[in-house]
């Protein structure tokens, strides 16, 4: 995409990361896939498997396909000790809009509850909040205030992490901190009105989740990466 292979820059990061340490899980929040093919969901898994065969979670972005995504891979939660990462689904397969349902909600309230000793991280697709890019910030989740509000007051719920804005967010509702990932391919530009490219390198994001139900988090990006963009591939 964009002069950017994508399963070459997938592999650079899981490479770092790995290198730096071995998690108990790998969250990935979604565009898993561009071509949302049963023969793309197994490459994401086989390039996982080389480098991690622990648990992982993955959820659906608007670039995803619901069922075929979910036949093959972790889709709505999993268990890490004291810690529960439960996906809310924000994708409406072929389109770009977030949409979270009443189905959608109601699913991620029932795990919570089923799972009352537990501490929270909930991971979804869509920004729930502004990143200050209007052409991303309209695709943004339309009725996240009532989402966020219920999670807020939930005292298990210690953050959210989202995806699709190709760029860090750090973020807070109330004290519930909002945390945006890079890409593991190309970024967007921060604060742009209009589409628009950054020069910054793929990367990921560390949760470290303590017993206790504290959280800290780092963003990292690969280093010297022969990141080339091509924007006449759009």
């Amino acid at each position: 995409m964009l002069g950017v292979d994508t399963a070459h820059s997938l592999r650079a990061v899981l490479g770092q990361a790995m290198g730096e340490a071995r998690p108990d899980a790998v969250l990935v929040t979604g565009d898993v896939a561009h071509d949302p093919t049963e023969q793309s969901y197994d490459r994401v898994r086989a390039i996982l498997a080389e480098f991690f065969d622990g648990p992982t979670l993955c959820l659906p972005g608007n670039h995803d396909v619901a069922e075929p995504m979910g036949d093959l891979l972790q889709t709505t939660e999993l268990v890490l000790g004291r810690w529960l990462l439960v996906a809310l689904d924000s994708h409406v397969d072929d389109t770009p809009e977030a949409e979270v349902s009443d189905a959608d909600f109601a699913r991620v309230r029932d795990a919570i509850g089923c799972h009352s000793e537990h501490f929270v991280i909930v991971a979804t697709h869509h920004p729930p909040v502004h990143v200050d890019c209007p052409w991303l910030d309209k695709d943004r989740i339309q009725n996240a205030q009532l989402l966020l509000e219920w999670l807020s007051e939930r005292p298990s719920v210690k953050g959210m992490v989202f995806g699709h804005a190709h760029q860090v967010v750090e973020a807070t509702y109330r004290e519930l901190p909002l945390m945006g990932t890079p890409s593991t391919c190309f970024q967007f530009a921060p604060r742009s009105e209009n589409f628009a490219i950054d020069t910054a390198m793929p990367g990921y994001r560390w949760l470290t989740l303590s017993p206790e139900g504290g959280v800290t988090s780092e963003v990292r990006r690969v280093q010297d990466y022969p990141l080339q963009i091509d924007l006449s591939d759009r």
